[in-house]
């Protein structure tokens, strides 16, 4: 199941109406819904569009019961915060196991750095998410839409991201391309809280790029508060889409999507494959994302598999301290005994001589006493 938010007025567009380019007015996709039909989907929040489309709504606000069946869980750009009770009840879930989180961000242009700031809130809550977005607006002079703040990612997937091939696939090009309408960047937080940029060099263990700027990417701060990670006007290759494996307290995993875009409810979101006379590939690259996050899932570890193999593990270790003592004299000491029995019992005589030496040293003496008694007759 799949489960999207728009219970804090992060929109719908894009979900199940048409797409609608605002550059000409003509429909250029279908919903996500309608066109991923083979998935179970349901929603938080009320909009009449989804009633009518039969979309399965799981109540007004996000709860750990409601979101007991939910695989993945994508929220948008979080106009409203999330309450401490809804940031709770998502904590609850991921720490499952084998959950995914899609949490998209925005630029910081007028109220961005407040949905930047939401978007944060709920990433720093849950135990062990190092990706973050940055309080910043990314732009790129070489590959946009007609202006370098509507950024035209590449989808350049690390090379040791597991199973590649399937986010590779299917591009008009060699390589996709996504459309970030004014999108922030992706940074990342170390256990002492320190930020750094997420590029190439500074990538921490389990995280992975998978959409970025040209090398033409360039930082701006349009609002306070001003970059945590990046400097103001920087020039490079950003990140505009990573995952992470998540390691959670309890042992468990769970994966976690951070964009700086978002797939659904904003203006212009990442399914789009057209913005007046600029083609891209949003709905094969979101169809692919999903695709490759639900087999990366299956293969993670859930919280009670976590929970049972820690438990197997002080068992094992008990039983070998406690059984060693006893189990090692049994199969050992007897088999030393029964091997040496024979040795010690039927080989020696009282003195310690074998009766095999005496009785060699015998035929040797009768031996000598034959050839001397020959060589004298022959003489």
């Amino acid at each position: 199941m799949i489960a999207v938010d728009v219970s804090h007025n992060e929109g719908t567009v894009a979900l199940v109406t048409p797409i609608i380019d605002p550059m000409t007015g003509n429909v250029v996709a279908e919903g996500i819904i309608p066109t991923l039909s083979w998935y179970d989907w349901a929603y938080f929040g009320y909009d009449s569009g989804l009633e009518k489309a039969n979309v399965r709504r799981l109540g007004y606000t996000i709860t750990y019961e409601a979101l007991k069946d939910v695989d993945i869980l994508i929220i948008g750009q979080l106009r409203e915060e999330l309450s401490p009770e809804e940031i709770d009840a998502i904590v609850k879930w991921f720490s499952e196991g084998g959950k995914v989180l899609w949490v998209a961000g925005d630029s910081d242009i007028k109220d961005g750095a407040y949905i930047q700031d939401n978007v944060n809130k709920l990433l720093s809550a849950i135990p062990n998410v190092r990706l973050r977005i940055d309080y910043a607006t990314t732009t790129d002079t070489f590959s946009n839409a007609g202006k370098s703040v509507y950024v035209a990612g590449y989808v350049r997937v690390d090379l040791r991201t597991p199973d590649a091939s399937i986010l590779n696939q299917g591009y008009q090009s060699e390589v996709g391309k996504v459309l970030f309408h004014e999108p922030g960047v992706i940074a990342w937080t170390d256990e002492n809280g320190k930020w750094h940029p997420l590029m190439a060099g500074e990538i921490p263990e389990g995280v992975y790029r998978i959409i970025t700027t040209s090398g033409n990417g360039m930082i701006e701060d349009n609002y306070a508060p001003e970059p945590m990670a990046y400097r103001t006007w920087e020039k490079g290759l950003f990140t505009l889409l990573a995952v992470e494996f998540v390691e959670l307290p309890n042992g468990a995993e769970s994966l976690l999507i951070v964009s700086a875009e978002s797939p659904y409810g904003s203006p212009v979101p990442i399914w789009i494959n057209r913005y007046g006379s600029y083609l891209f590939d949003g709905q094969q690259f979101v169809t692919n994302l999903l695709r490759w996050v639900i087999l990366q899932a299956s293969k993670l570890t859930p919280a009670e598999e976590a929970t049972a193999a820690t438990t197997t593990t002080t068992t094992i270790t008990i039983d070998t301290i406690t059984e060693s003592p006893k189990t090692t004299t049994p199969k050992v000491t007897p088999t030393t005994m029964h091997n040496a029995t024979p040795l010690t019992t039927t080989t020696e005589d009282s003195r310690g001589i074998p009766l095999w030496g005496l009785g060699l040293a015998g035929i040797l003496l009768l031996g000598a006493v034959i050839l001397t008694f020959l060589v004298m007759r022959k003489q």
